[in-house]
Protein backbone atom coordinates (compact mmCIF):
# COMPACT_ATOMS: atom_id res chain seq x y z
CA UNK A 1 0.00 0.00 0.00
CA UNK A 2 1.56 3.51 -0.97
CA UNK A 3 1.00 6.41 1.44
CA UNK A 4 -0.34 9.02 0.38
CA UNK A 5 1.53 12.12 -0.37
CA UNK A 6 -1.47 14.88 0.34
CA UNK A 7 -3.15 14.52 3.30
CA UNK A 8 -6.34 16.85 4.05
CA UNK A 9 -7.67 17.78 7.18
CA UNK A 10 -11.25 19.04 8.08
CA UNK A 11 -11.63 22.94 8.68
CA UNK A 12 -12.88 22.27 11.88
CA UNK A 13 -9.92 20.61 13.12
CA UNK A 14 -7.89 23.38 11.54
CA UNK A 15 -9.32 25.84 13.51
CA UNK A 16 -9.02 23.93 16.46
CA UNK A 17 -5.39 23.33 15.83
CA UNK A 18 -5.09 27.10 15.05
CA UNK A 19 -6.25 28.35 18.07
CA UNK A 20 -4.11 26.08 20.11
CA UNK A 21 -0.63 26.53 18.47
CA UNK A 22 -1.08 30.79 18.07
CA UNK A 23 2.40 32.33 17.92
CA UNK A 24 3.78 33.76 20.88
CA UNK A 25 5.49 37.16 21.20
CA UNK A 26 8.53 37.89 23.18
CA UNK A 27 9.75 41.54 24.57
CA UNK A 28 12.17 41.85 26.89
CA UNK A 29 11.97 43.72 29.48
CA UNK A 30 15.57 45.57 29.22
CA UNK A 31 14.72 46.79 26.11
CA UNK A 32 11.48 48.87 27.15
CA UNK A 33 13.13 50.07 30.37
CA UNK A 34 15.98 51.59 28.41
CA UNK A 35 12.91 53.37 25.75
CA UNK A 36 11.54 54.58 28.96
CA UNK A 37 14.44 55.84 30.58
CA UNK A 38 15.79 57.53 27.01
CA UNK A 39 12.17 58.92 26.56
CA UNK A 40 12.54 60.26 30.45
CA UNK A 41 15.80 61.73 29.64
CA UNK A 42 14.55 63.62 26.49
CA UNK A 43 11.71 64.91 28.76
CA UNK A 44 14.00 66.31 31.24
CA UNK A 45 16.84 67.33 28.68
CA UNK A 46 13.98 69.60 27.19
CA UNK A 47 12.41 70.92 31.01
CA UNK A 48 15.91 72.10 31.57
CA UNK A 49 16.67 73.17 28.59
CA UNK A 50 13.60 75.86 28.38
CA UNK A 51 14.16 76.37 32.29
CA UNK A 52 17.71 77.99 31.26
CA UNK A 53 15.94 79.73 28.61
CA UNK A 54 13.71 81.16 30.83
CA UNK A 55 16.52 82.40 32.89
CA UNK A 56 18.64 83.70 30.69
CA UNK A 57 16.21 86.14 28.83
CA UNK A 58 15.37 87.05 32.35
CA UNK A 59 19.27 87.63 33.07
CA UNK A 60 19.80 89.48 29.72
CA UNK A 61 16.85 91.51 29.47
CA UNK A 62 16.96 95.45 30.33
CA UNK A 63 14.27 96.30 33.06
CA UNK A 64 13.30 99.72 32.27
CA UNK A 65 12.76 102.01 35.56
CA UNK A 66 9.31 101.70 35.62
CA UNK A 67 9.51 97.93 35.06
CA UNK A 68 11.98 97.88 37.80
CA UNK A 69 9.58 99.67 40.24
CA UNK A 70 6.45 97.98 39.01
CA UNK A 71 7.81 94.56 39.72
CA UNK A 72 9.22 95.64 42.72
CA UNK A 73 5.89 97.42 44.12
CA UNK A 74 3.97 93.48 43.17
CA UNK A 75 6.50 91.64 45.48
CA UNK A 76 5.87 94.10 48.52
CA UNK A 77 9.10 96.40 48.22
CA UNK A 78 10.31 100.10 47.08
CA UNK A 79 13.95 100.57 46.61
CA UNK A 80 15.30 104.30 47.60
CA UNK A 81 18.68 104.14 46.95
CA UNK A 82 21.88 103.25 48.57
CA UNK A 83 23.48 103.73 52.10
CA UNK A 84 25.26 106.79 52.57
CA UNK A 85 27.78 107.64 55.24
CA UNK A 86 25.70 110.30 57.00
CA UNK A 87 22.97 108.69 57.28
CA UNK A 88 21.73 107.53 60.58
CA UNK A 89 18.76 104.64 59.88
CA UNK A 90 19.78 102.22 62.68
CA UNK A 91 17.74 103.45 65.77
CA UNK A 92 17.37 102.27 69.50
CA UNK A 93 14.97 99.37 69.96
CA UNK A 94 10.74 100.41 70.12
CA UNK A 95 8.13 98.87 71.74
CA UNK A 96 6.44 98.35 68.42
CA UNK A 97 5.81 95.61 65.63
CA UNK A 98 4.76 95.11 62.33
CA UNK A 99 3.81 92.14 60.11
CA UNK A 100 4.73 92.63 56.51
CA UNK A 101 4.42 90.59 53.37
CA UNK A 102 7.17 90.06 51.21
CA UNK A 103 6.22 88.06 47.91
CA UNK A 104 4.02 84.91 49.32
CA UNK A 105 5.52 85.50 53.01
CA UNK A 106 4.80 86.87 55.65
CA UNK A 107 6.96 88.29 58.92
CA UNK A 108 6.91 89.68 62.21
CA UNK A 109 9.51 92.10 62.92
CA UNK A 110 9.82 94.57 64.86
CA UNK A 111 12.67 97.74 65.02
CA UNK A 112 16.41 96.15 64.88
CA UNK A 113 15.29 92.19 63.22
CA UNK A 114 17.19 91.04 61.04
CA UNK A 115 15.05 88.46 58.74
CA UNK A 116 15.69 86.19 55.44
CA UNK A 117 13.42 86.47 52.19
CA UNK A 118 14.22 85.04 48.83
CA UNK A 119 16.06 86.81 46.46
CA UNK A 120 14.65 90.02 46.00
CA UNK A 121 15.46 91.57 42.58
CA UNK A 122 17.15 95.44 41.52
CA UNK A 123 18.56 95.58 44.95
CA UNK A 124 22.20 95.76 46.41
CA UNK A 125 23.66 95.09 49.11
CA UNK A 126 23.43 98.24 51.72
CA UNK A 127 20.67 99.38 49.87
CA UNK A 128 17.60 101.06 51.41
CA UNK A 129 14.29 99.46 51.33
CA UNK A 130 10.91 100.24 52.01
CA UNK A 131 8.33 97.55 52.80
CA UNK A 132 4.78 98.65 52.17
CA UNK A 133 2.79 95.53 52.31
CA UNK A 134 1.62 96.36 55.80
CA UNK A 135 -0.89 94.01 57.34
CA UNK A 136 -1.00 95.09 60.99
CA UNK A 137 1.08 97.35 63.60
CA UNK A 138 0.79 96.50 67.05
CA UNK A 139 1.95 98.67 70.39
CA UNK A 140 1.44 98.09 73.97
CA UNK A 141 -1.24 101.00 73.96
CA UNK A 142 -3.35 100.08 70.32
CA UNK A 143 -3.18 97.84 67.31
CA UNK A 144 -4.13 98.69 63.96
CA UNK A 145 -5.59 96.01 61.44
CA UNK A 146 -5.57 96.51 57.29
CA UNK A 147 -8.28 95.48 55.42
CA UNK A 148 -5.95 93.69 54.16
CA UNK A 149 -2.80 96.15 53.82
CA UNK A 150 -2.43 99.73 55.43
CA UNK A 151 -1.70 103.04 53.37
CA UNK A 152 -0.27 105.00 55.67
CA UNK A 153 2.26 102.46 57.52
CA UNK A 154 5.40 101.70 55.91
CA UNK A 155 8.96 99.49 57.36
CA UNK A 156 11.87 100.60 56.35
CA UNK A 157 15.05 98.30 56.08
CA UNK A 158 18.23 97.87 54.83
CA UNK A 159 19.90 94.83 52.74
CA UNK A 160 23.00 93.15 54.32
CA UNK A 161 23.82 90.34 52.10
CA UNK A 162 22.69 88.11 49.57
CA UNK A 163 23.54 84.46 50.14
CA UNK A 164 22.41 80.78 49.79
CA UNK A 165 20.57 78.37 51.81
CA UNK A 166 21.43 75.42 52.89
CA UNK A 167 21.49 72.78 50.16
CA UNK A 168 18.45 70.76 49.87
CA UNK A 169 18.42 66.71 48.14
CA UNK A 170 15.93 65.69 45.81
CA UNK A 171 15.42 62.40 45.30
CA UNK A 172 13.48 60.92 42.51
CA UNK A 173 13.04 57.36 41.55
CA UNK A 174 10.16 55.33 39.65
CA UNK A 175 10.01 51.72 40.35
CA UNK A 176 10.65 48.66 37.47
CA UNK A 177 12.09 51.77 35.66
CA UNK A 178 15.70 51.89 36.42
CA UNK A 179 15.33 55.10 37.06
CA UNK A 180 16.89 57.27 39.89
CA UNK A 181 17.81 60.38 40.21
CA UNK A 182 19.54 62.74 42.61
CA UNK A 183 19.73 66.74 42.37
CA UNK A 184 20.81 69.25 44.78
CA UNK A 185 19.17 73.01 45.33
CA UNK A 186 20.28 75.82 47.23
CA UNK A 187 17.77 78.88 47.76
CA UNK A 188 18.91 82.19 46.79
CA UNK A 189 18.03 84.35 49.85
CA UNK A 190 18.41 88.27 51.10
CA UNK A 191 18.55 89.37 54.58
CA UNK A 192 17.44 92.65 55.55
CA UNK A 193 17.67 94.46 58.90
CA UNK A 194 14.74 96.30 59.88
CA UNK A 195 15.66 99.80 60.82
CA UNK A 196 12.22 101.89 61.43
CA UNK A 197 8.77 101.27 61.42
CA UNK A 198 6.07 104.01 60.83
CA UNK A 199 2.62 104.91 61.23
CA UNK A 200 1.87 103.94 64.64
CA UNK A 201 2.14 105.91 67.66
CA UNK A 202 5.20 105.13 69.38
CA UNK A 203 5.89 105.77 73.08
CA UNK A 204 9.00 107.14 74.41
CA UNK A 205 10.38 104.87 77.12
CA UNK A 206 11.63 106.86 80.43
CA UNK A 207 14.84 106.37 81.76
CA UNK A 208 16.01 108.23 84.73
CA UNK A 209 19.51 110.11 84.13
CA UNK A 210 21.18 108.00 87.03
CA UNK A 211 23.17 105.36 85.84
CA UNK A 212 21.86 101.72 87.14
CA UNK A 213 24.20 100.61 89.86
CA UNK A 214 24.38 96.78 90.64
CA UNK A 215 23.40 95.88 94.36
CA UNK A 216 26.91 94.63 96.20
CA UNK A 217 26.50 92.28 98.55
CA UNK A 218 28.28 92.43 101.88
CA UNK A 219 30.63 89.38 102.46
CA UNK A 220 29.54 87.53 105.62
CA UNK A 221 31.73 87.29 108.11
CA UNK A 222 32.11 84.06 109.74
CA UNK A 223 33.53 83.37 113.49
CA UNK A 224 36.85 81.51 113.52
CA UNK A 225 36.67 78.77 115.49
CA UNK A 226 39.03 78.94 118.75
Amino acid sequence: RKPNPAITIPNSELSWFSFWSHSRHFSSSKSEDSETEVEVEMEEASDVEAENDNAASDLGRDYSPEEKEAEAAAIGYKVLGPLQRSDRVFKDYEPVFAVVQIGSHQFKVSNGDSIFTERLKFCEVNDKLVLNKVLLLGSPTQTIIGRPILPDAAVHAVVEEHALDAKVIIFKKKRRKNYRRTKGHRQELTKLRITDIQGIEKQEIKTDGKPLKAAVKNPEKIAAAV
